[in-house]
């Protein structure tokens, strides 16, 4: 296992990196439909814009990053209802293909970079299943096969979340590169905290706080023109 001296497993550097094939890039998360309802007009809207993210994502997807991070290799049929509830809380379509497009991109690349592990038999099952390859249950799943702590594996979904973002924001002109990068600094401040509250909460304890940016997201398809898909 290559740890730094830290202790730190480094791969989990390579899953949150910029240039790790995920697909996020292509996706604002409701951030461009916010920026046209006139929510985010300078800086100080876009930091409050990023600790609601923050928070949206820590409560209603890092349980299911936990529960899948648990799972035994082989023993995949725990994951069914996972899989199934993290579908059906996901309720605006463009949103939900993100997340599919996501997770199917994540199992794609770890296939080719640990064969060891038969990542392609987990795809086979989801399929088989009917199961849509949600982002935040196959990152828990893929990080827990991989060995990556559970806590690792929340921060550095969280971090690529914000992350996102922030790169969205500068795409869109809201932003320059270096407030972009202050912005995130400072959300990235309250991650260890965030992190602390929901590390021990599994699936069925998930839950949405920012009805605000579902509502941005639902909008979305309907704006007249789109740098992103959502």
């Amino acid at each position: 296992m290559p740890l730094a001296k830290s202790g730190m497993d480094v791969r989990i550097l390579q899953l949150a990196d910029s240039s790790f094939p995920l697909g996020g890039f292509a996706f604002s998360y409701g951030l461009e439909s916010m920026a046209k309802l006139g929510r985010i007009r300078d800086m100080e809207a876009f930091r409050k814009y990023l600790r609601n993210v923050l928070s949206q994502v820590s409560c209603a997807d890092i349980p299911f990053v936990n529960s899948a991070h648990a799972c035994h290799k082989s023993d995949y049929k725990v994951l069914v209802p996972v899989f199934q509830r993290y579908d059906a809380a996901t309720t605006v379509p463009a949103v939900k293909k993100a997340s599919v497009a996501q997770g199917k991109s994540l199992l794609h690349v770890v296939r080719s970079m640990y064969a060891e592990h038969r990542f392609d038999e987990i795809s086979a099952w989801l399929e088989i299943q009917h199961l849509n390859p949600h982002l935040a249950p196959v990152f828990g799943l893929v990080a827990g096969l991989l060995g990556l702590s559970r806590r690792d594996a929340a921060s550095a979904y969280l971090y690529i979340a914000l992350r996102d973002q922030a790169s969205a924001a500068v795409r869109l002109g809201l932003l320059g590169p270096q407030d972009a990068q202050r912005a995130l600094r400072e959300a990235l401040d309250h991650l260890d905290e965030v992190v602390e509250q929901v590390i021990e909460m599994q699936y069925h304890e998930a839950y949405k706080v920012a009805s605000i940016l579902e509502i941005a997201q639902a909008r979305h398809q309907s704006l007249y023109s789109r740098l992103f898909q959502n």
